[in-house]
C-alpha cells in the first residue's frame, strides 16, 4: 500500500492518534547518504499521511517540510515547488485536500525517479514508507482498547512484505544489504500469521470475492512488533 492507503487502513480501525509514535521531522539533516535519505523520505511520507488522516494539519506541515528538505537533497526536481507549498497552506483546514496533495506528491516523486532511471531511490522510499506504516500500526491503540482489528489489518500485509523484500533485493544495492537481513527476520515473524480462505457454495455460485480470515496470535504479534521496530530503528535517527 502507498503511505496514504496505509494511513486510511489505520484510520478505519478507530485508532487513537499518538504523536510519540512518529519520527522526528527535525532530523532530516542527519541523513548523509542517498539511501538513508530515501528511506526516511518514505518515513516522512508515511508520517505525513498519518497526521493528515487524523486531522493534525500543523504537524502535517512539519513532515511536509522535512520531506521537501530530503527531496532537495536527493535532487528530486519539480515536485516540492512554490505552487505545491501554497496549495498546502491554503488547504490546511481541509483534511481531504491535504490528503490528496500528499498522495499526489508521493506519486509525482516516484514518477520522477522512475523516469530518470533512479529506481533504487524510488524503491527505498517505498520501503521506508511501508515499514513506517507497519511500525505505526503495531504501536497504535484503539478507542475500545481492542487491538484485534488493527492486527487483522497488519496480518493482511503478509504477502505485501514478501513482495517488498523481493523488490528491495532486486536493487542489488550494497547499502541495503543489512536492511534486507532485518526485513527477512520480519518475514519470518509474519510466517506464523494464518490466512484461512473462507469459501462456500453460495459465494462461488454468485461470484462474490472470497474472504480471508486472518489470525494473529499474541506470540506472533509480539514477534512482529519486535522485528518491525528493529527495521524502523535501522532507518530512523533520533526522536
Amino acid at each position: 500500500p502507498s503511505p496514504s492507503e496505509m494511513a486510511e487502513i489505520l484510520h478505519e480501525t478507530s485508532a487513537i492518534y499518538d504523536v510519540e509514535i512518529l519520527s522526528n521531522p527535525k532530523a532530516e539533516g542527519l541523513y548523509y547518504t542517498d539511501v538513508t535519505r530515501a528511506l526516511n523520505l518514505g518515513v516522512y511520507f508515511a508520517d505525513l499521511s498519518f497526521t493528515t488522516m487524523f486531522d493534525y494539519p500543523q504537524q502535517a506541515m512539519l513532515f511536509m517540510s522535512a520531506a521537501q528538505g530530503l527531496s532537495e537533497e536527493l535532487d528530486i526536481i519539480g515536485v516540492f515547488n512554490e505552487e505545491l507549498m501554497g496549495r498546502i497552506e491554503n488547504n490546511l483546514s481541509n483534511k481531504d485536500s491535504i490528503m490528496d496533495i500528499a498522495s499526489y506528491t508521493y506519486m509525482e516523486a516516484d514518477f520522477y525517479l522512475q523516469e530518470n532511471d533512479r529506481s533504487v531511490i524510488a524503491k527505498a522510499i517505498l520501503a521506508g514508507a511501508w515499514i513506517e506504516g507497519l511500525y505505526i500500526a503495531t504501536h497504535l491503540k484503539t478507542e475500545d482498547d481492542d487491538p484485534s482489528l488493527i492486527w487483522k489489518k497488519i496480518g493482511e500485509q503478509k504477502r505485501a512484505l514478501s513482495n517488498l523484500i523481493n523488490m528491495v533485493e532486486d536493487c542489488n544495492e550494497p547499502q541495503l544489504k543489512e536492511f534486507i537481513v532485518k526485513l527477512r527476520k520480519l518475514e519470518v515473524a509474519f510466517e506464523s500469521v494464518k490466512v484461512i480462505r473462507e469459501t462456500n457454495s453460495d459465494s462461488i455460485r454468485i461470484n462474490t470475492p472470497i474472504k480471508n480470515n486472518i489470525i494473529v496470535s499474541d506470540m506472533t504479534a509480539a514477534s512482529i512488533d519486535v522485528e518491525a521496530s528493529t527495521c524502523r530503528d535501522y532507518m530512523v535517527i533520533g526522536k
